[in-house]
């Protein structure tokens, strides 16, 4: 009696590798956000749960490029720290920091008015601005885009920047307890010098 041959199993779909660009080309996001932290009053003295945390790179920026030596708690789901979804702070920090995050959640007007709630002196989101770009489109684990509109509904003062290589693809939005009557610095993003995405 020949030998059975396995049956054949269909060669394995190919899968894009990971590519992380270089902190540099993403830092214009983080120098964003330090400036809107400064523009509140940052200080030593503070603390900062930064919510999406990644790679700390907020911390990395606060800390190389500003001097800053406050508290920093880096609260991610993908090490383990938390399902964002459903996240609450255990307890209240001064500032708030969601960058890149809201996006990639069910209900991101859940998860803000919880940041709201246990800020002590603000929050600063940053997010892709669905005016310009299709932000479903830019990575399949976004799920909901989020409109300059739709965050001034939870009072957020917004702008827009250039975070993925077009002009106004980003919103930046900052939420101040003490309002948002600043005056605002004047940024200019370093400019996308191109690279994969």
């Amino acid at each position: 009696m020949p030998a059975q041959r396995a049956p054949l199993r269909p060669a394995p779909v190919p899968v894009e590798k990971f590519f992380r660009r270089p902190y540099l080309e993403r830092a214009t996001r983080y120098r964003l956000a330090a400036d809107r932290l400064a523009t509140g009053g940052l200080s030593d003295r503070h603390s900062i749960a930064d919510i999406g945390a990644g790679h700390t790179e907020l911390d990395v920026c606060l800390r190389t490029e500003h001097g800053w030596r406050g508290r920093y708690l880096p609260v991610d789901r993908w090490t383990g720290t938390a399902d964002l979804d459903t996240w609450e702070p255990p307890m209240r920090f001064d500032w708030m920091a969601c960058l890149e995050v809201i996006e990639h959640l069910h209900d991101p007007a859940r998860l803000v008015r919880v940041l709201q709630d246990s800020a002590d002196h603000g929050v600063v989101i940053t997010t892709p601005n669905p005016d310009v770009v299709d932000v479903l489109a830019l990575d399949p684990t976004h799920i909901t885009p989020v409109s300059r509109e739709d965050l001034a509904g939870l009072g957020f003062y917004t702008s827009t920047h250039n975070l993925y290589g077009t002009d106004n693809d980003g919103i930046c939005a900052l939420w101040y307890r003490a309002g948002n009557d600043l005056v605002e610095r004047v940024i200019t993003p370093a400019p996308y010098e191109g690279g994969q995405r």
